[in-house]
């Protein structure tokens, strides 16, 4: 079986994160980790959400949990 992997292209954050629902799930690029974390600090200060994120390779999966 050949390994495929997922083509993650980099994109608005700010946007994304704001709609996100509780439990649902975005995937971004490595390259732009710096930033989803400083989104998910500013959208935790100024409207209360809450996200975790996990890296896998090349890939970070956030998912709001609150």
């Amino acid at each position: 079986m050949k390994n495929t992997e997922i083509e993650l292209t980099k994109r608005a954050l700010a946007p994304v994160m704001r709609a996100m629902a509780i439990g649902e799930v975005e995937k971004y690029p490595r390259s732009q980790y710096r930033s989803i974390s400083v989104t998910a600090s500013n959208l935790k200060i100024e409207e209360g959400k809450k996200f975790s994120r996990r890296t896998t390779g090349n890939v970070v999966e956030v998912k709001r949990i609150k």
